[in-house]
């Protein structure tokens, strides 16, 4: 049986990859890694990926640990099969281009039907948004890398960095043209 590809299997068979873990620490990695800024997680979703992982006979129970008083943790390690599901979930991830519609794409595709001064200010609004986050990460960015995080744990959060000047960017162009764009939902 083949698994359904996630980005939340793919980092657990990636991390498990590099050495057997404990679900607390496979958690403390992806907020560190800062993996969690493209993984969806909520609540027990870690855990729940554990299950079908296991389950499906991509990693299995390596052992347990106990620090002091704490109860056992489970150590996870990622089998053959596993390692064989992360580098086929890698090479279709990173080869092939799959077609992403983000929310944002499906607005500007009606934003029309807004009245010019409306779409201005959203966009605007948008545009304050994304030069804010994009200064904070610009800074983080800095700080991790120079903590000691190799860059290549960081790209996923470069690739981020960059989508986001590169939507700023077209924002900006965007807005100087809007008076010219033509609109129907005109006042």
């Amino acid at each position: 049986m083949r698994a359904r590809r996630t980005p939340l299997n793919l980092a657990v068979l990636s991390l498990l990859n590099e050495q057997p873990r404990h679900p607390y620490e496979l958690q403390s990695l992806i907020k560190e890694r800062h993996i969690a800024d493209v993984v969806r997680m909520r609540g027990g979703s870690l855990y729940d990926a554990i299950a079908r992982l296991v389950t499906l006979g991509f990693i299995e129970v390596s052992g347990t640990t106990r620090d002091g008083a704490r109860p056992e943790r489970t150590v996870y390690a990622i089998t053959d099969e596993g390692r064989t599901e992360l580098f086929a979930s890698l090479r279709e991830y990173i080869g092939e281009r799959a077609e992403e519609y983000p929310v944002f794409s499906a607005g500007l595709a009606h934003i029309g039907q807004l009245s010019r001064a409306e779409a201005e200010e959203l966009l605007r609004r948008r545009e304050k948004s994304l030069a804010e986050l994009t200064g904070t990460w610009a800074n983080g960015l800095r700080d991790a890398l120079a903590s000691g995080l190799p860059r290549a744990v960081l790209l996923e959060v470069e690739y981020a960095q960059a989508m986001r000047r590169a939507e700023l960017a077209w924002l900006r162009e965007i807005l100087a043209d809007l008076p010219g764009l033509g609109w129907s939902g005109e006042e």
